[in-house]
């Protein structure tokens, strides 16, 4: 069903334009999605979708939209500014339910699960949770002192693969621990001090590798426990990489040279 709307003082837009805040994602269980792709892969998944706005309709969804019994708002340029996080949005936006993941309930039989300890860049975690998904990661773990994963930023860096793999939020660091001794992961961290050259090690197939923020690293309490300590063999003259850079370079070493 296609409703017109072209107030900017329409609460439904209102509401929409508050989900650039934390605060109000949380109490309306709410976050944005913008862009033809991502709401694709959002309605693909199974996420529960509450409105779509649109100022054009992508081609060939018109029929779905007339008989879709989502409501579908039509809506001039302005509002979609308003609603959206970005001067020049794209054509289509939804409001979509956040999603709880619980890590007790996650049980992969193999793969890299991708730990993240006070990521606070929104770009940074997009780019990182991006290149989990197409590296083949099993699910991410967002340690408590981690950007929030529904900002729109980090929504939009994602580029729809939040929609691919599990990501756990808000996870203290001895949940990790206890969850990676009850199902068998090692878990590895990225350090500068008593670390390994990654590309001398096999990897284990159970594997939960653990980034930290370019500032602050890793977690004292993280490093205390690892099972091993890596890092990236530099050749150059640069004192560091940047974290979702540095993450992909780790992550696909990972995959290519883990155990079989």
């Amino acid at each position: 069903m296609i409703t017109t709307l072209t107030s900017l003082k329409n609460d439904l837009v209102k509401r929409a334009a508050s989900l650039k805040m934390k605060k109000y994602r949380q109490k309306e269980g709410l976050f944005l999605l913008e862009g033809k792709r991502a709401v694709e892969e959002a309605l693909a998944s199974g996420w529960t979708i509450r409105a779509l706005f649109f100022t054009r309709l992508p081609e060939g969804w018109e029929q779905q939209a007339e008989n879709s019994s989502l409501p579908w708002y039509e809506v001039p340029l302005p509002v979609l500014q308003k609603i959206t996080a970005t001067e020049d949005p794209q054509s289509v936006a939804a409001l979509v339910e956040l999603r709880r993941e619980d890590l007790a309930a996650f049980a992969p039989e193999r793969g890299m699960v991708l730990v993240l300890d006070r990521i606070r860049d929104p770009g940074n975690l997009g780019t990182l949770i991006r290149t989990a998904d197409a590296l083949g990661a099993a699910g991410v773990v967002l340690l408590e002192n981690t950007a929030d994963l529904y900002n729109p930023k980090v929504v939009r860096s994602t580029m729809g693969s939040l929609f691919h793999l599990p990501v756990f939020t808000g996870v203290k660091t001895g949940e990790l621990e206890e969850w990676c001794r009850q199902h068998g992961y090692a878990l590895w961290a990225t350090a500068l001090e008593g670390a390994e050259d990654m590309t001398s090690l096999t990897w284990p197939e159970k594997t939960a590798l653990v980034l930290g923020s370019e500032a602050e690293g890793i977690s004292p309490e993280i490093l205390a426990t690892a099972d091993q300590k890596v890092k990236i063999p530099m050749a150059g003259h640069a004192e560091s990489l940047n974290v979702a850079v540095a993450g992909g370079i780790v992550m696909f070493e990972a995959a290519d040279r883990k155990s079989v």
